[in-house]
């Protein structure tokens, strides 16, 4: 996508450690992020708080992803931005929507670039971990690994050309501005917590569309996958301002990303074979790794599936207008 004109404005972890899904569990460890709220901030403050961190992580990674070719570089890159869509999301009622929906999509459209490398990535591991025939794929990851480096050249370039760290840091103000000028006379816990409640809804009625249709395919798992994601960054957001009482915890929400995170993985990973499969000779060796991956995909489908009936059955057990605190 072309991203919005701009006014002129000033790891040592082993890659193949961890499934994709739980690394960005680590990556994205909100102990490590600051920017911590209060009941007592204006909107803009508290915005604030939470954006000028995000924006320098976003600073440190793309300096990273320019100077190395190590997989957590465009991993963690891509965990940022999206935490930063799901800032601009629970902001949007107090700024200009239809800007603020154009913002987002920046940011996806660079977690995306960024995700071009990381696809790879994911795909090396997942091989690599097929202990039932080992180093049976070890041919075809080494052509994998030319596919990842051109994927890496054009993700740096994609990010070089939107000059992202100038345009977040213009993007930042650009809001703090409209939440200084907006009149403000809801408190900021009842303000949070009504952000939370509408992402859950979302992740309700997803979760309802999957559960009562026997048809339901990945897509809809999917969409689950991000209402669940955006509950639980909000939840990390606005921790100071809720009252946890019986609501679901990021904990909770954790486990069933890293359950769908894993199904994730494997999807896109067999949808890149597919798509590639004429680049990496070997039609015997890219097939056997496609069955791989569609045996992997039927086993993890049947998980996912308990995990979103448990989460319904916790979800249905919250206490009516929990959620602010003092309540």
């Amino acid at each position: 996508m072309q991203l919005e004109p701009m006014n002129s404005t000033p790891d040592t972890r082993d890659p193949a450690s961890a499934t994709a899904s739980t690394q960005e569990r680590v990556a994205d460890n909100p102990n490590k992020r600051g920017g911590t709220i209060a009941p007592d901030m204006s909107p803009a403050v508290a915005f604030s708080t939470l954006a000028t961190p995000m924006a320098a992580q976003v600073a440190l990674r793309i300096g990273s992803l320019c100077v190395s070719a190590d997989a957590e570089s465009p991993h963690k890159l891509r965990v940022v931005l999206r935490r930063l869509r799901s800032l601009w999301w629970a902001y949007d009622p107090l700024i200009d929507r239809s800007r603020a929906r154009w913002q987002r999509r920046e940011f996806k459209a660079l977690a995306d670039s960024a995700g071009q490398t990381r696809d790879w990535d994911i795909l090396k591991h997942l091989l690599a971990e097929d202990v039932s025939t080992p180093h049976a794929f070890a041919a075809l990851i080494e052509r994998l690994d030319l596919l990842r480096g051109n994927a890496l050249l054009r993700s740096r370039a994609t990010i070089a050309d939107a000059n992202a760290e100038a345009m977040l840091t213009q993007r930042i103000a650009s809001v703090i501005q409209q939440l200084d000028a907006c009149s403000f006379d809801e408190p900021l816990t009842a303000f949070a917590a009504n952000r939370v409640a509408t992402a859950k809804q979302t992740l309700r009625k997803r979760l309802k569309r999957v559960l009562e249709n026997p048809d339901a395919g990945y897509a809809e798992l999917h969409d689950v996958r991000v209402a669940g994601k955006k509950v639980r960054y909000l939840l990390e957001f606005f921790a100071p301002l809720l009252d946890s009482g019986n609501e679901i915890s990021v904990a909770e929400l954790t486990q069933l990303q890293d359950q769908l995170g894993k199904l994730n993985d494997i999807v896109s990973s067999e949808a890149l074979l597919l798509a590639h499969a004429d680049r990496l000779g070997e039609p015997g060796m890219v097939g056997d790794a496609i069955a791989y991956l569609r045996s992997r995909k039927g086993q993890h489908m049947q998980r996912a599936n308990a995990e979103l009936r448990a989460l319904n059955d916790r979800l249905a057990v919250e206490r009516p207008g929990a959620g602010v605190n003092g309540r």
